[in-house]
């Protein structure tokens, strides 16, 4: 997808990179399956907005069907050790890891457009391969501390109980802005103005 845009300046028309340009006004943009390379470019860009100036607040577009929950849970980690207050806005989906980032914003400044889809559902893990019965009790271990911490996040963000939250996302569950909002996911649902 073609991201550059022609810009005129004093020296004439320059090409310039919309991401880039958003991200210079402390706009980033999560909208593709989250992996290790999005993860740490989402935190090194949050890094730098928070060391140019940690009273700014620094928006975080979300549209993504989730990904891997250790990229996820980078990116969370920063976004509660910077001092910087951080907007989450759904703009298309927030899906499982992709919601964890979406509830992690400051409290509310998290938003979902009106037409957007959330779902909630407990960590799956479809590309582990194992040899033999230890490796099979690791990864179920492994799968179960997981997900026991992305609901403790949930847990946290909602202001609900661990075991609730257990319980109402015990299956894939897809939500409305407004029934996020009244469950406690986000703080707004934004709504044209036209």
């Amino acid at each position: 997808m073609n991201t550059l845009i022609l810009e005129n300046s004093e020296n004439g028309e320059v090409v310039t990179d919309v991401y880039q340009k958003l991200s210079q006004n402390r706009v980033l943009f999560i909208h593709e399956e989250i992996n290790d390379a999005i993860a740490t470019d989402i935190v090194a860009a949050l890094l730098s907005k928070n060391d140019e100036d940690s009273t700014q607040k620094i928006t975080l577009f979300i549209n993504s069907e989730g990904g891997d929950l250790r990229s996820a849970f980078m990116i969370y980690d920063v976004m509660n050790l910077i001092d910087s207050p951080i907007e989450t806005v759904c703009s298309g989906s927030a899906w499982s890891e992709a919601l964890l980032l979406l509830s992690a914003g400051t409290p509310g400044m998290r938003f979902a457009t009106q037409n957007s889809v959330i779902c909630a559902n407990q960590v799956f893990y479809d590309k582990i391969h194992f040899s033999d019965l230890t490796d099979a009790k690791i990864v179920k271990d492994l799968i179960k501390y997981d997900n026991k911490k992305m609901l403790e996040a949930f847990a946290k963000a909602t202001k609900k109980t661990y075991k609730q939250i257990a319980a109402d996302f015990s299956k894939k569950t897809f939500m409305t802005p407004t029934q996020a909002k009244k469950y406690g996911l986000i703080d707004n649902v934004i709504k044209p103005q036209k």
